[in-house]
């Protein structure tokens, strides 16, 4: 497995527990630059979930971040929210994940 320390240049994935951090391949997660990084740490306070950024083309994993957690349940607004901001990520792929993390 590849190592994930890059994304410690991150705050963005502050949220994800050790165990899956350590033991799982998050080498599809995109390490965003600090306006979008900023604007990803807002968004996630106004709707009370947690992102993460794939690379465009990932498909879930039998052991990721998809398959563990519960996605966040958005409503039209925050959708929407999500979807101007995904506009602006060069076709990488936006997640909300629920918060507090739900186990599937």
């Amino acid at each position: 497995m590849k190592s994930n320390s890059f994304l410690t240049n991150t705050s963005l994935y502050h949220w994800i527990p050790d165990f899956e951090f350590n033991s799982y391949d998050l080498s599809d997660l995109v390490v965003p630059g600090p306006d979008i990084e900023k604007e990803c740490i807002f968004i996630e306070e106004q709707l009370n979930a947690f992102l993460a950024i794939y690379k465009t083309g990932t498909l879930a994993k039998r052991q990721g971040l998809c398959t563990t957690f519960k996605y966040a349940n958005l409503e039209s607004t925050a959708f929407s929210l999500c979807q101007r901001l995904e506009n602006k990520l060069s076709g990488n792929i936006l997640v909300a994940y629920a918060k507090p993390l739900q186990r599937w």
